[in-house]
């Protein structure tokens, strides 16, 4: 059970035996019920669902406050794997192993009554831009470093826990990165400073992050760019950490300014990203658009922009569904500057001789 708790990150382990003791054991309590696995109950389902809606409406929620459908079924489903652990049956599914269909339409109808989500919008470069001249005016270690992650983050659609460290994250560190002149790869450690502003192209292997996807490379060529390049900033961080005295080991997101090493956090990164937003007003975004969490979106936005295919952007944002395409906001300029002149030049069409209507459109298609 202990290296199976090691599959998840220590936050995510710690919340689900919350749900278990402040959660489950209170509410069994309220009912009158010693049997917390419900061995004797033949029907669990009723349970769970009274249990849902306390949780819904903040009776038995960790907060006290009412909570979205997806936290009402994320706490079922750690009072779920409490179950399972031992070697019961999941309470919430069938014997056929689906979700009972009285909770899966409970979860449902929570979920139409939830407001819309609010989702991280994708930055635009010119926030980077912005950000990387201001800082320029007055740098500092940490400053300097902070920005060079922002542009690693951009262009390598890095989650903020690849690029900045907190308690629950590995982030990607010295030892991750290659860079290569050509097709000669140069040794990060030993080789010359010359040699590494020389590098034409430079690669992170992600071995222990969020995806669980060990060892996956991906790779960048220069961009032509002095400072907004991939290749640069990777070029920067080594510089540093190399004069800095680091091991393979130290976080790409790690500075020296003093005797201790300091780590860029998120925070600091929506700090710089936000002020920035806020001097830019043309790009009608406002400081709470943008966070830590955009560069990721921005980077993805910046290649649907540039036509790049759906396959490559997931590749390169190391997807494994189309999930990111929730964050790209279909508003961008670039991609719908002549939609409606395709629309038109294009909406003249001929159904073939003998090609029936689907049905479902045919009242549409036959209204007044």
């Amino acid at each position: 059970m202990q290296t199976s708790r090691t599959s998840v990150t220590k936050g995510r382990a710690k919340a689900t035996d919350s749900v278990w003791h402040h959660i489950w054991l209170p509410y069994l309590g309220t009912l009158g019920i010693h049997d917390l696995y419900l061995r004797h109950v033949p029907d669990p389902v009723p349970f769970l669902q009274v249990l849902a809606e306390r949780i819904r409406d903040g009776r038995c929620s960790r907060s006290g406050k009412p909570v979205k459908a997806a936290h009402v079924r994320d706490e079922l489903l750690a009072v779920a794997k409490a179950f399972t652990s031992l070697g019961y049956a999941d309470p919430r599914h069938t014997r056929t192993g689906d979700m009972d269909p009285r909770l899966a339409s409970l979860f449902r109808g929570m979920s139409n009554a939830d407001p819309a989500p609010v989702r991280v919008k994708p930055m635009p470069i010119q926030v980077l831009h912005h950000a990387q001249g201001a800082i320029s005016l007055a740098p500092t270690v940490l400053l300097n470093c902070t920005i060079d992650m922002a542009w690693i983050a951009f262009f390598y659609l890095l989650r903020p826990g690849e690029y900045c460290k907190s308690q629950d994250n590995t982030p990607l560190c010295l030892k991750d990165v290659s860079c290569s002149i050509g097709h000669r790869k140069l040794h990060i450690l030993l080789c010359t400073h010359q040699e590494l502003d020389c590098a034409t192209q430079s690669s992170l292997t992600f071995d222990n992050q969020k995806n669980r996807e060990r060892g996956e490379t991906i790779g960048h060529t220069t961009s032509g760019h002095s400072v907004a390049c991939p290749t640069r900033a990777l070029v920067r961080r080594i510089r540093y950490l190399r004069l800095a005295g680091a091991s393979p080991t130290t976080p790409l997101c790690a500075a020296r300014p003093g005797q201790k090493w300091i780590a860029v956090t998120s925070k600091a990164v929506s700090a710089i990203l936000k002020t920035s937003a806020a001097a830019l007003p043309d790009l009608n975004y406002c400081p709470d658009d943008v966070e830590a969490r955009s560069l990721r979106a921005g980077g993805a936005m910046a290649l649907l922009c540039g036509k790049v295919d759906r396959d490559t952007i997931r590749l390169v944002g190391r997807w494994k569904s189309d999930a990111m395409f929730r964050y790209l906001h279909a508003q961008a300029l670039p991609l719908i500057r002549n939609l409606a002149s395709t629309m038109l030049q294009h909406g003249s069409f001929y159904l073939a001789p003998g090609a029936d209507i689907p049905a479902p459109a045919a009242p549409l298609i036959h209204q007044e």
